[in-house]
């Protein structure tokens, strides 16, 4: 038994390791690619925009695959302090627009985000609500041909959380089977099983979503009609 942890945890250790050496590479070429988009976007015809664009896009769904690796194997190291800090809604929603608009590309799908009821500012561990929002947003993108994807943040009372706040990703998609709900948020779950799949990812996405909840003591809640979309609600306790 002891060999068999010991075994998965130089796994773990490897894979941390190679997320994080494609990290750095990853992250200059998304510089190096907004360099060119800003620089050139006067200059580029309409072929070789799209195909920036398009680098864009790959880029940015390659860096979001390496930090969910990331997330498991740093997690399972138990490698990160719970440390809390001051979050605005506004700098969430501003540090998840670079990816959702690589996502979104030639889609067109409307994003919406509605802070009405959030709060101006609250405490909390902001790399696992980051992690929570973003892979909930580029689902919803990935599996939302037509319409709008909404991100909400809520300040909410809970009876069985107290004080809360809320995150909400709804789309427009063709929603998830009710007896898929549980496996859709298993490690590398593949939604179709079909020979061919329409839709490329590890299947880490919401597996990262269900961990991260835990580990900030929240509530996940799935609502969804098959086919008529579907709304991720993540209701995470606030400590004062």
């Amino acid at each position: 038994m002891q060999a068999a942890q010991w075994e998965q945890g130089l796994h773990m250790e490897a894979l941390a390791n190679l997320a994080h050496e494609l990290r750095s590479p990853v992250q200059a070429i998304l510089g190096y690619l907004d360099i060119l988009r800003d620089e050139l976007s006067e200059e580029l015809g309409g072929r070789h925009k799209q195909i920036i664009e398009r680098m864009n896009a790959n880029a940015h769904d390659l860096a979001q695959t390496v930090e969910n690796v990331m997330d498991f194997s740093v997690a399972d190291a138990l490698a990160e302090p719970p440390y809390e800090e001051e979050i605005r809604p506004q700098d969430l929603i501003e540090d998840l627009a670079p990816a959702l608009q690589a996502a979104n590309g030639s889609k067109g799908l409307k994003i919406k985000f509605d802070l009405e009821r959030a709060p101006a500012m609250f405490r909390a561990r902001r790399r696992p609500i980051n992690a929570i929002l973003l892979n909930l947003a580029l689902n919803a993108i990935k599996f939302t041909d037509q319409g709008s994807v909404t991100i909400a943040i809520r300040l909410v009372g809970s009876s069985q959380l107290g004080s809360a706040v809320e995150l909400e990703v709804r789309d427009t998609g063709p929603g998830i089977d009710s007896a898929m709900v549980a496996e859709a948020f298993t490690r590398c779950a593949q939604l179709s099983h079909s020979s061919t799949r329409t839709h490329r990812g590890m299947g880490l996405g919401l597996a990262v979503v269900q961990r991260n909840a835990e580990a900030l003591g929240a509530q996940i809640i799935v609502q969804s009609t098959h086919p008529q979309g579907a709304a991720f609600i993540v209701t995470i306790p606030l400590h004062f």
